[in-house]
């Protein structure tokens, strides 16, 4: 292990061991200018990734995990992270504290004794944000940066590079971004299906320029639409067709309803609605909004949320919101009643490349 101008090291207690495990760049792939505000903390957020370059780790054997020289495992990710972002890569930091364990252990005459486990945190740096591992240009940045030496690295810290391992960062790996569920990053993957099937899909979801969008409606079963005076289909012919077929174009209807001018009350028309088709289902989302924190969200909200209202022996009840149309269809003679979810579900909005 080799340091640089670490001063006043206590081998014991003392010393910061920094692992780095990915790099940095003066000219990082499809460079781009990234904000890099000293005063800004950069820390990782959910909307990252959902697959992210592990940069670095940083730990302390100080007691109570406290560094008392060279830097501390923030000042360090700051630093690291600063560098990354002038250089191009988007780069974020994680904090993660373990928190005190208890342990039993036993002497050598068989007594038994409880004993806790020093508290240890660990500051990650992640950087970039790729929908799957593999990635091209997550492939090409994580070659590039295992080869880097950041200058932030040079002073204050001490690193396990080695002859076969010169460069701080040669251990940098993929990683799914820390913060996300299983679920969460399964949702994000590149699915071929899923690219089929939303491809060429008009108002698809995929198609979203924001972050998140608001999901007003699920389209799981069936449902049959009747002309007036025209009789219903029977039960067996309605269960012959595929569910997902149906749902498919229900949420197309949706969707097409939302964008056009039908609502005469004027409230649902010119929507920006988008259609989504998954495995299971078909959904219609609203919005396109930059963060979970957009203002923009409460008016959508609003628009399509449950509504307090009144019946006539005078008691009041939440009921969904709802939008009928009249004049819809191929031949413009069919009615249609679209209930809207009673929870309305904020997610993020799924990328197909």
């Amino acid at each position: 292990m080799r340091i640089r101008h670490l001063l006043q090291i206590d081998a014991v207690f003392t010393l910061l061991v920094l692992t780095f495990l990915f790099g940095l760049v003066a000219n990082a792939p499809a460079a781009r200018k990234i904000d890099a505000d000293p005063s800004q903390n950069y820390e990782l957020e959910k909307i990252r990734g959902p697959w992210m370059i592990s940069v670095a780790t940083f730990q302390t054997t100080g007691l109570g995990g406290v560094s008392r020289s060279g830097k501390t495992q923030e000042q360090a990710a700051h630093e690291l992270i600063l560098e990354l972002r002038r250089a191009g890569m988007p780069a974020y930091m994680y904090v993660h504290n373990s928190g005190k364990k208890q342990v039993t252990v036993t002497d050598r005459i068989g007594r038994e004794e409880v004993k806790s486990l020093r508290k240890i945190k660990t500051v990650l740096v992640l950087a970039g944000n790729y929908n799957n591992i593999d990635d091209k240009l997550a492939q090409d940045s994580l070659k590039w940066i295992k080869k880097l030496n950041p200058k932030c690295l040079q002073a204050g810290v001490a690193n396990t590079s080695s002859k076969k391992r010169p460069s701080p960062l040669n251990g940098a790996f993929l990683t799914v971004n820390p913060l996300l569920s299983d679920e969460e990053v399964s949702r994000n993957q590149r699915d071929p299906l899923l690219v089929k099937l939303n491809g060429g899909e008009n108002y698809s979801l995929a198609e979203n320029k924001g972050e998140y969008t608001l999901v007003i409606r699920h389209f799981r079963g069936k449902q049959v639409n009747v002309k007036p005076g025209k009789k219903g289909i029977s039960l067996a012919a309605f269960l012959k067709d595929d569910n997902l077929v149906d749902a498919a174009y229900g949420a197309r209807d949706l969707t097409t309803a939302l964008r056009g001018n039908y609502d005469k009350q004027g409230v649902f028309n010119n929507i920006d609605a988008y259609v989504w088709h998954d495995h299971n289902e078909s959904i219609v989302t609203v919005g396109s909004f930059s963060s979970a924190n957009d203002p923009a969200i409460a008016r959508y909200q609003k628009m399509f949320g449950p509504r307090l209202e009144t019946f006539q022996d005078g008691s009041t009840n939440y009921q969904p919101g709802h939008f009928a149309v009249s004049g819809f269809g191929k031949g413009r003679d069919e009615t249609r009643l679209w209930p809207f979810e009673s929870n309305l579900q904020l997610v993020r909005v799924p990328r197909l490349r």
